[in-house]
């Protein structure tokens, strides 16, 4: 019996010493204390961390909708759809060698593919689960694309580091793209064996540039971070996207804001944007946007058309997962914006794919 309980006892250590190395290893490197110093000159850094332009509202009190419970958030698909989700399955030999011009391929979440100029783009690309942890905050529909498959990307752009933004073994897949991140990122790119010659980090209205194509780093209401320790030490982007025949205004994770309205004044009317509609919550207000504050930021971003992202894949802010676009397409009805709904992995063209509301007959979990 005593060997039994030793045998025990070095099994649970075991896999305990392999998971903290495995979640360690997820979470990568933050920048030190001397790489942090480099930013204290940025007007929008200060004390060791990156600030918001705004200050972040606090959690409501009492009972508000769609209540927390953060022990179903990591274990639990109970807010998912109670059948699978329609999607396009893709692989290498869905896209063409060149690159096309103004093509998205939305893959779920926040992850996405973008032909400009001949270029191809992998935006926020995530094929896993939205934590270092495994078997927890599960995705309840798979990408339509395995990152195996993934075609030949000539730019990866990051909007920041969370788990639903930004994973490891997607990384370390891609071989030869030039990454544009935020602040603070080339430390854990590097980390994760990413030549430094292929990072470049750009700040808010700070622009990269080339040939044809300028992007330019924005503002927005958020926070970053992957481990306990590292709360605000590389900063979070939205980017304007701009070429000589398209604007166009994709989206980070932000609550809604006066920035909005700038962006449009400074820098619209954009052919289309990119918005986030989902993962809201009163248990974090101001760091994401309702879908009736994504349709307002629509309009003043002056854009033409709006692709929701930022749903269909984690039930991150505990409602059922259509409730966001069912809300977004009602207070999108009578804004000056047309609607870019496609399934995940079609081809989208902006302006000429027409899209459907694919997900009205679709039975939620809860439901049953």
């Amino acid at each position: 019996m005593k060997k039994m309980i030793i045998y025990t006892v070095i099994l649970i250590l075991g896999v305990a010493a392999v998971l903290g190395g495995y979640t360690l290893r997820e979470m990568g490197r933050a920048p030190s204390a001397g790489e942090l110093a480099a930013f204290e000159k940025l007007p929008y850094f200060k004390n060791g961390e990156f600030r918001t332009p705004e200050a972040v509202a606090q959690p409501l009190s009492g009972d508000y909708e769609d209540k927390m419970n953060f022990t179903k958030l990591l274990f639990s698909s109970v807010h998912a759809p109670a059948t699978p989700l329609p999607s396009i399955s893709l692989d290498r030999d869905s896209f063409s060698e060149t690159p096309e011009d103004n093509i998205v391929y939305w893959l779920g979440h926040a992850s996405t593919i973008l032909e400009l100029e001949n270029k191809r783009f992998g935006i926020d690309l995530v094929f896993g689960n939205a934590s270092p942890v495994p078997f927890t905050v599960r995705r309840y529909q798979p990408a339509p694309l395995k990152r195996e498959e993934l075609p030949k990307l000539d730019y990866v752009l990051l909007t920041h580091n969370h788990y639903d933004h930004l994973e490891r073994k997607t990384v370390q897949n891609i071989k030869e793209a030039r990454f544009i991140v935020p602040y603070g990122l080339k430390t854990t790119l590097t980390g994760w064996g990413i030549s430094p010659d292929r990072i470049t980090e750009i700040g808010w209205d700070e622009t990269f540039e080339d040939g044809n194509i300028k992007i330019t780093a924005v503002k927005g209401i958020h926070f970053s971070g992957r481990g306990l320790n590292d709360k605000n030490q590389t900063l979070w982007n939205s980017y304007i996207i701009k070429t000589p025949h398209h604007n166009i205004f994709w989206g980070g994770d932000s609550g809604y804001g006066k920035h909005y309205a700038e962006f449009g004044q400074k820098y619209g009317p954009f052919d289309w944007a990119a918005l986030e509609i989902d993962a809201w919550n009163g248990g974090w207000p101001g760091i994401h946007m309702t879908p009736e504050q994504s349709a307002k930021a629509a309009v003043d971003l002056k854009a033409k058309l709006v692709l929701p992202i930022h749903w269909g894949v984690y039930s991150l802010g505990f409602h059922p997962w259509d409730k966001s676009i069912k809300r977004f397409v009602s207070a999108a009805r009578g804004k000056p914006f047309g609607l870019l709904t496609p399934l995940m992995g079609e081809k989208l063209f902006p302006g000429a794919t027409s899209t459907t509301l694919w997900w009205e007959n679709i039975p939620n979990k809860e439901a049953d």
